[in-house]
């Protein structure tokens, strides 16, 4: 269904202008408050990696969260198994924030100064001992992450696991462990498609006893060392079955970056992984935790990735956000942002959704997508329109289902990225 046009937006823009709830990157957060209500989880989106804007206000509404409603956790898109330095320099241990974020940002993002911003506020509010329950930072992508497309890292999963298995268990975990350190080299996205078949299916089985093992010996694991270093231990070993499906489905990267029909399969992979890793974060949270999920648009919206560079995919694969919603239920609140990010091509036609939200007027608004009074916009709203995406393509959505609430900025900048030696 092709996204409707311009002429069509009247109804919906003069409703979004009576009912957009105007906001600053930093302060009149209530709006959002009174959005997001009661839901113990919720997913915040960005249009691009890399815009100022959306992180600055992500770190805002987070502390905002933590302090106003009660919210434990922030769960980032970056590898899970390399978050577990982030969590504990936000729990109190040595070193730099930027040395830290190194370590625990994939896909570069630890040259982004919001994340190092945020990584610093958790930590000064955990050392205060005034707040009894201290908040935790969590990645909830697939591990491994880099720019080549080949998860060349990917080995860490395994690695980290091992090596817990030879302080907790070093005797009864040896020959598991042998098996595994076989495959580790080969680990990432090449390395597997080189291995035969009977290879592949050694290191499948290998990895399923991992977890196996994990969860047979878990009194004497957690007792050999703690409950933390279990449940994140056995989570790597989740992470690797995660990896190693999404490697079988798998092809070559293309040096160019193009798609090919069957790539959907991985895109499928990648974000079940994500949406169960968020649920990982939530079960670890216990009763009493909310979190904010915080990752792109393409993955916290409840739909499928379609349209634009996308359409050559066989069949659209569903999101992270759709995983969650059929969990989560009215749990969940998504809410995703649009604006237009500086330095993108001029020329380009906005996508129907981003053209109708500039016309609203304000700079930053918050519109909530639920249930409009005004028929006209709902109808709109329930239509299939296009969604920017990375300032180069766009994403074919239903509005009122793939979000409960948008975020406008007139204008996204780039951030003021740290160098190697920063």
């Amino acid at each position: 269904m092709a996204p409707a046009r311009a002429a069509d937006d009247t109804a919906f823009v003069a409703w979004a202008r009576a009912n957009a709830s105007p906001l600053s990157l930093c302060t009149r957060l209530d709006a959002a408050g009174k959005a997001i209500g009661d839901a113990p989880v919720v997913a915040l989106g960005e249009p691009v990696h890399g815009g100022h804007e959306p992180l600055a206000f992500r770190n805002c509404l987070f502390r905002y969260l933590v302090e106003e409603r009660g919210f434990t956790a922030i769960a980032l898109e970056t590898g899970l198994s390399e978050s577990r330095a982030l969590d504990d320099y936000a729990a109190g241990s040595g070193g730099s924030a930027r040395d830290v974020a190194r370590q625990g940002f994939t896909w570069g993002f630890w040259r982004f100064p919001e994340n190092i911003e945020l990584l610093d506020w958790i930590r000064a509010y955990n050392a205060d001992p005034r707040h009894g329950r201290k908040i935790r930072i969590y990645g909830i992508d697939m591990s491994g992450g880099e720019a080549s497309g080949e998860w060349r890292n990917a080995r860490r999963t395994l690695d980290d696991s091992m090596a817990f298995l030879a302080r907790a268990a070093p005797s009864e975990s040896m020959g598991l462990r042998a098996r595994l350190a076989s495959f580790a080299g080969r680990f990432n996205l090449t390395g597997y498609r080189e291995l035969p078949a009977g290879e592949r299916a050694r290191l499948r089985s290998a990895i399923g006893e991992l977890g196996a093992f994990f969860d047979a010996h878990r009194a004497a694991l957690i007792a050999a060392a703690s409950q933390a270093d279990y449940d994140w231990a056995r989570q790597n070993a989740i992470a690797a079955r995660q990896l190693e499906a999404l490697f079988a489905v798998s092809g070559r990267p293309d040096p160019g970056g193009n798609l090919s029909p069957g790539d959907y399969k991985s895109d499928a992979a990648r974000d079940a992984a994500m949406a169960a890793n968020v649920r990982w974060v939530i079960d670890r949270e216990g009763a009493g935790g909310r979190v904010l999920v915080f990752a792109h648009n393409g993955h916290v919206m409840n739909g499928r990735t379609r349209g634009g560079i996308w359409s050559v995919y066989t069949r659209p694969p569903a999101a992270m956000g759709e995983h969650l919603r059929a969990a989560l239920g009215r749990k969940l609140m998504i809410i995703g942002t649009s604006g237009s990010v500086r330095g993108s091509a001029p020329e380009r036609k906005p996508a129907t959704l981003d053209a109708a939200l500039a016309k609203v007027g304000a700079d930053h608004f918050l519109l909530d997508f639920r249930q409009p009074d005004d028929p006209a916009a709902r109808s709109w709203l329930r239509r299939t329109q296009s969604l920017q995406v990375n300032s180069s393509t766009e994403n074919l959505i239903v509005p009122a289902r793939a979000f409960d609430a948008m975020l406008f900025f007139r204008t996204i900048s780039p951030v003021r990225r740290l160098d190697a030696g920063g």
